[in-house]
């Protein structure tokens, strides 16, 4: 061997190391992965070049607006915050990034490891000629590069006067401990919507990335999946495969041409088993807890598959081909909201057949629908449909159940101006996961019917215009509305206190007062006001 023989070997090898992490986002992090993580070894995942090649894309421009979800402890934050600004001031320096998370520790720590990275000998040795760090802009919260490239770290409602970026970033934008804050997650959305989203430099070619695992339907991705859907591009790489819910995005480099999905098979098959697998994922799940916490957190769906307090299949189907019962009790319950605006909770409301099957009362879902109405509308439509006729004999609405909030005293006046049986209910102390509570056993012990799709591709499922009601109580407490599940709960409470739900059925008026015992004297019901 030729005296530098061995040194021309190195210098080759350098260069087309050099050159495989300047072309691969995921070559980049593992040559780049000792500066950040020291000794730790890297362990390598299919989901991580997934990953990197759509932030790949976003760089690009392929992509404009990318929403990644994806389990905590998979190394996202190292990809997205701390490697992909380095990676890209390799192809352009003059680039700025903007990077958001909940907590404003969260954003410095990513930003000094990112600036880290760009400091080792490593990189330096590498790319240092192409650009340097100013000195006198180098902070945890903010650091310049010589070719005017920057990255600012903030936090979700923190200070974004005067600065921009051609990416705006947020990783982890809604704190977990804050699922069951509604407070929370508005003010996150307001800020993201009104402050946030402003802050492109150039409208034109700007890019978005939003990665977070779910804490809620109301978070941001929820958001985001509510409002803009057609806008981006949904990554969701649950921890357990679900056939169902296989996800699909783009054409990328590796895909020749044909977008790409998750390459998993099988049920239940699990993300980085390299990393973590099946007794690391019983850890984390024992340590998270709840269902709720699991199916965000770890399966990037707002609530469990069969439902959170209340489980789909605890609803008993009404078989299509068998005739409704003859209902002797039917009931309209409404929760009523002050206006028609879109952002605000709409009004809703469910009917309900009451009649008794083997010796029990049980109820029916007979129609349920929710809408943004001004209080005309809401009038108009509330009073035609109590005058209907529900039931086979048709009977007319017994009662008409109103929830004494919002515009809801006004429409029980309106509607007893107008003949029809109407109280309020009053909830009482009981907040709304205790009120569901209280009625779920009613369910669970398959007391509450809901009709089976007639349609034969549907059998053993609801009707159509059934799913929304169900995906809705499913989702609670956790769903971006509940008002639908709000009108059941407030029904079930009554029919119990009524004892229309629990104990031997009664023929129809054979009991004194059954149906409204709470006018008897010295009553003490918490639902008529």
């Amino acid at each position: 061997m030729q005296p530098n023989q061995y040194n021309l070997d190195e210098v080759a090898a350098e260069l087309l190391e050099r050159r495989a992490a300047a072309r691969s986002l995921h070559e980049f992090v593992k040559q780049a992965w000792p500066w950040v993580e020291g000794g730790r070894e890297f362990v390598d995942g299919w989901h991580l070049g997934c990953i990197a090649e759509h932030l790949e894309a976003t760089y690009r421009g392929e992509i404009r607006n990318l929403l990644v979800n994806v389990p905590p402890r998979f190394c996202k934050s190292t990809l997205v915050s701390v490697m992909f600004p380095a990676w890209v001031w390799l192809q352009n320096p003059s680039l700025q990034f903007l990077y958001v998370s909940y907590a404003l520790n969260l954003s410095m720590r990513d930003s000094v490891r990112c600036r880290r990275v760009i400091e080792s000998p490593w990189y330096q040795s590498r790319w240092g000629s192409q650009f340097q760090l100013q000195g006198d802009q180098s902070t945890k919260i903010r650091f310049d590069n010589t070719r005017l490239g920057y990255r600012i770290a903030t936090s979700v409602d923190g200070t974004l006067t005067g600065e921009g970026g051609d990416f705006l970033i947020c990783d982890d934008p809604n704190n977990i401990r804050d699922e069951r804050s509604e407070t929370s997650f508005k003010s996150a959305i307001e800020w993201f919507t009104q402050v946030f989203s402003t802050r492109m430099n150039d409208p034109k070619t700007g890019r978005k990335i939003v990665i977070q695992q779910r804490a809620g339907e109301e978070d941001i991705s929820g958001h985001i999946l509510a409002n803009e859907k057609e806008d981006w591009i949904h990554l969701c790489l649950p921890f357990e495969f679900e056939p169902e819910r296989r996800c699909r995005t783009v054409a990328l480099p590796s895909t020749k041409g044909k977008p790409w999905e998750d390459p998993r098979t099988k049920a239940g098959e699990l993300l980085w088993p390299e990393r973590m697998g099946i007794p690391e994922m019983k850890a984390l799940k024992k340590a998270l807890k709840s269902e709720m916490a699991v199916a965000g957190q770890l399966q990037q769906r707002p609530a469990p598959a069969e439902g959170g307090i209340i489980k789909r299949d605890w609803f008993k189907l009404w078989p299509a081909q068998k005739p409704f019962p003859a209902f002797e009790y039917i009931v309209q319950s409404y929760d009523t909201a002050f206006t028609e605006a879109a952002l605000n909770d709409p009004s809703a409301c469910t009917t309900w057949g009451i009649f008794p099957s083997e010796g029990k009362w049980c109820a029916m879902l007979l129609d349920c629908w929710e809408d943004w109405l001004d209080y005309p509308s809401l009038r108009r439509r509330a009073i035609e449909e109590a005058s209907s006729l529900y039931g086979d004999p048709p009977r007319a609405i017994d009662m008409v159940l109103i929830e004494n909030k919002a515009s809801g005293p006004i429409l029980k006046t309106d509607m007893a101006l107008a003949g029809l049986p109407v109280k309020l209910y009053n909830p009482g102390k009981a907040d709304k996961i205790q009120r569901t509570h209280m009625v779920s056993h009613l369910i669970q012990n398959g007391l509450i019917y809901l009709p089976e799709s007639d349609k034969e591709e549907r059998r053993g499922r609801v009707r159509t215009w059934v799913e929304p009601f169900v995906d809705q109580v499913a989702m609670f407490p956790n769903g971006r509305h509940d008002d639908m599940h709000d009108t059941m709960t407030q029904t079930l409470l009554v029919l119990k206190d009524m004892r229309l739900l629990e104990g031997e059925s009664v023929p129809y008026g054979e009991e004194e007062d059954l149906y409204e015992p709470w006018e008897k004297e010295g009553s003490t019901n918490p639902y008529a006001v």
